[in-house]
């Protein structure tokens, strides 16, 4: 065989044959339906089909067992806290409020869910510095009195895993490494997002407390909670939660981002829009404070913002399902249930730290929204203002170009694979282009702290 045709040309060869052939095809369908369908979409379908089969099959005993625990934790708590207190508080009184099912469990959800995936997303960035950065003080290691007690092995292992980890992280990465968000390159910045992160937090615990009240003035079934419901319920309910949390969250966004002589903003009163405009756009103001995403400021915004953005259109489904269920008389199918809300709190909350990752990987892809951060500093030209992207649709606001990228995205994955499969059956390593050819394009030169 001649010299160029064992050249990089012949893995290039065997990787067109290998994205022919059905094995590669169905070997790379479960990453690509994954990366359609994203990571919470495909734990609802799991635990729809749980559900499933508790209701037709075998009973799992799954949510039985949560709430027993759960009960558990109740009795020790109520034990920690009432019988230290000098019988002032008629715990009696307390109980039939079900705050525990209603407040404490859902608020407990709901900070969990956003605070594990905004660490989850927070590790990727530890691969963020040039691996010839490590190289040098690994050198320093390997030339000081401690380093000559380390393998050389082992240091050589801990670069080559962190310059892996790096090509990941460049590649999955929507926006380059020039353009990371402030508080990961200034630690005072990275202080202030946690400090007003954590205070909205405690305003979706209040807000849930108001959601609980309402839907026990609604007649919410707290009784017979370990009935789970019908098998087609919850996936109907979260769709209509999904399309009411969509429109009420789309258009105040739409009205913030959208100058009132825009021709094509909402067709509201001229002098009604104008207020809500400013009200919007000024609450909305500190979360574009910078234009690239980390997922662990998804919440870093206004607490007005957070009531009115967030918070109200999430918690506003499960509340009128309820009301209408009971004003119709079928409360006890079409009701809300505990296990459907509690569900619904940790979706919610994981996908608003998701969206904002700016980080694409066969579980996320934060495009449409990373897009709509990239592209907010500029009226005529932003864009995505929705969540499930239906109302985006319907005012014409939705851009392609996300779509269009994962597409590319995709493709680039694929290509990798078989070039991978190609060096193996080669035996031809590959070239530093082949190892790399998966990129994140770059479309926006205008690049500067602005306000919205």
């Amino acid at each position: 065989m001649t010299d160029e045709r064992r050249g990089p040309s012949e893995n290039e060869r065997l990787a067109n044959e290998i994205q022919r052939e059905w094995s590669f095809k169905i070997a790379r369908f479960p990453e690509n339906a994954m990366e359609r369908l994203g990571i919470v979409n495909l734990l609802l379908i799991a635990l729809e089909v749980l559900l499933i089969v508790s209701n037709n099959v075998l009973p799992l005993g799954l949510w039985k067992s949560f709430i027993h625990d759960s009960s558990h934790y109740r009795d020790r708590f109520n034990k920690a806290v009432f019988d230290q207190t000098d019988g002032s508080i008629d715990f009696t009184k307390i109980q039939s409020y079900h705050l525990w099912k209603g407040l404490v469990v859902p608020s407990l959800i709901g900070v969990s869910a956003y605070v594990i995936t905004a660490i989850l997303y927070l590790r990727p960035e530890l691969y963020q510095w040039k691996p010839d950065l490590l190289q040098h003080y690994g050198h320093l290691v390997a030339e000081s009195r401690l380093g000559r007690w380390i393998p050389t092995k082992w240091l050589n292992y801990i670069f080559n895993l962190y310059e892996r980890r790096h090509v990941e992280y460049m590649s999955n990465t929507i926006q380059p490494a020039d353009r990371r968000h402030v508080a990961l390159q200034d630690r005072v910045e990275f202080t202030r997002v946690v400090r007003q992160v954590a205070i909205n937090l405690l305003i979706s615990i209040f807000a849930i407390s108001l959601m609980w009240i309402v839907l026990l003035q609604a007649g919410v079934d707290t009784q017979h909670i370990l009935v789970l419901p019908k098998s087609y319920v919850p996936p109907v309910q979260g769709l209509v939660w999904y399309l009411i949390n969509d429109m009420f969250y789309f258009y105040p966004h739409w009205i913030a981002h959208t100058n009132p002589h825009e021709q094509k903003r909402l067709q509201i009163p001229q002098s009604l829009y104008n207020i809500l405009h400013k009200k919007f756009k000024e609450s909305h103001r500190l979360h574009h404070r910078c234009k690239a995403n980390i997922g662990i400021a998804a919440w870093y915004c206004s607490v007005a913002e957070q009531m009115i953005f967030n918070l109200f259109p999430a918690l506003l489904g499960p509340v009128l399902t309820q009301v209408l269920a009971r004003a119709a008389g079928v409360e006890k199918i079409w009701g809300t249930h505990l296990v459907t809300l509690y569900v619904w709190i940790a979706a919610a909350a994981s996908s608003s730290v998701m969206a904002h990752s700016g980080y694409r990987s066969i579980w996320n892809d934060p495009g449409s929204h990373d897009l709509h951060h990239e592209r907010a500093f500029n009226p005529k030209t932003a864009c995505n203002f929705g969540t499930l992207g239906v109302f985006d649709w319907l005012h014409g606001t939705a851009d392609k170009l996300p779509a269009e990228e994962t597409r590319k995205w995709q493709g680039q994955r694929d290509r990798q694979a078989a070039l991978n499969k190609a060096a193996k059956r080669s035996g031809i390593e590959l070239t530093k282009e082949q190892k790399s050819i998966i990129t994140q394009p770059v479309h926006d030169q205008d690049w500067v702290r602005k306000d919205v």
